[in-house]
Formats: C-alpha cells, sequence, structure tokens
C-alpha cells in the first residue's frame, strides 16, 4: 500500500444546503473530494496533472427559481396595488389569501434561488474545460481559503511542470479520467460530452 502523505485539509460546511464538503491535497500531486450530503456521500480522486491552474470564480445562476421569484413577486406587486387602489372589505376578504400566498411563494422563491446559486471557484480540466473541483468562496473563512486555494493552484502548476508526455497522450489520459469521474458520480454526462468535443478539436 503507498503511503499517504496529506499536505493541506479543507473542509466547507454549508448548512444552507445540507451538505459538508471536504478537500484533501495529497502526496503533491492528486485532489480527494469528498462531499457529503441530504442525498448520501461520494468520494473521488483527481490526478492534478490533468487540472487547469488558473481557476473561474463565478456565481451559479439558478435561472428557474430566479424566473420563479420574479413571477411571483410581480404577482404579489400587482395584487398589492389592486388591493390597495379598490380597498374595501370585500376586496381585501377577497384578494388578501391571494397576496399571502404569492408572497409566501416569492420568498420560497428566493430561498431556493440563493441555495441553488451559490459563489464558487471552480477548477476545470486543462484541455477539456470540465468543471472538477467546486469551491465555495472564502469558505469556512478567508484565511484557509486562500491557503487552500494557494496551495492548491502551486501543486497543479508543478504537477504540470513534471509531466513528460506530449500534448497527444496527454489529451488522452483527461478523456480518460474524466470518464472514470463521470462513473464516481464527481461530474456529469453533459460536461464530459462538451469536453470530448473540445479535446477531439484540438487532435485534429
Amino acid at each position: 500500500m503507498v503511503n499517504k502523505t496529506i499536505n493541506r485539509t479543507l473542509i466547507q460546511d454549508s448548512r444552507f444546503k445540507g451538505e459538508v464538503r471536504r478537500f484533501e491535497i495529497y502526496n503533491e500531486k492528486f485532489v480527494k473530494v469528498m462531499i457529503q450530503n441530504v442525498f448520501g456521500e461520494k468520494t473521488y480522486h483527481i490526478n492534478m496533472g490533468i487540472m487547469e491552474p488558473w481557476p473561474i470564480i463565478h456565481r451559479h445562476i439558478s435561472w428557474r427559481w430566479l424566473l420563479a421569484l420574479g413571477y411571483f413577486g410581480l404577482a404579489t406587486l400587482i395584487y398589492s396595488i389592486y388591493l390597495i387602489q379598490h380597498f374595501d372589505s370585500q376586496s381585501v376578504g377577497r384578494l388578501l389569501p391571494f397576496i399571502l400566498i404569492f408572497l409566501l411563494l416569492a420568498l420560497g422563491s428566493l430561498l431556493m434561488f440563493l441555495y441553488e446559486s451559490p459563489n464558487v471557484m471552480e477548477f476545470r480540466s486543462r484541455y477539456g474545460n470540465c468543471p472538477l473541483i467546486s469551491l465555495l468562496h472564502n469558505k469556512p473563512n478567508e484565511q484557509e481559503f486562500k491557503h487552500f486555494y494557494s496551495e492548491l493552484k502551486t501543486r497543479v502548476l508543478a504537477a504540470s511542470q513534471t509531466i513528460k508526455l506530449d500534448k497527444r497522450q496527454m489529451l488522452g489520459i483527461e478523456l480518460n479520467e474524466l470518464q472514470r469521474l463521470v462513473e464516481k458520480g464527481a461530474i456529469l454526462d453533459q460536461d464530459l460530452e462538451r469536453a470530448k468535443t473540445r479535446v477531439l478539436k484540438m487532435r485534429i
């Protein structure tokens, strides 16, 4: 059994999502990712040799819940304006329940939008641009996050410099690794297909 030396660990607890993420950099060129949530637990390993060292910081926008928020918010506003303009006991009794229902639906949509739209730092594969590691930005705190991110970026750069294979060989290795990660449930099938398209274009 090969000895495992852990270089740095980051634990991110998202109470809002009911999810705990644990990231371990080990043996200077691998990352172990463990994600535990209400759906269960999954663990996978990534060879840093296939990773792009320059991450992308962005917010995943859940357009579905954003549209729902806009719809229910607008409905609440329209009913409220109508109630103010036709304020009488009959209008209050007829419209107030609808206003309360739409207001609750708007608040629920807002919570789901925040839940489904985290601010993340994403490390991707070198050639296929496939999302591999998604870190919640500045969690659990800015200092721990910065230390882990800096070491991960440094290790990825070092891993890429030790590779002696040519680009064509690396493209094949990356596709094989991405296929393995799909089977582990670490990445989505559609991400793999997009990565394949990019990689195949580079092979031509």
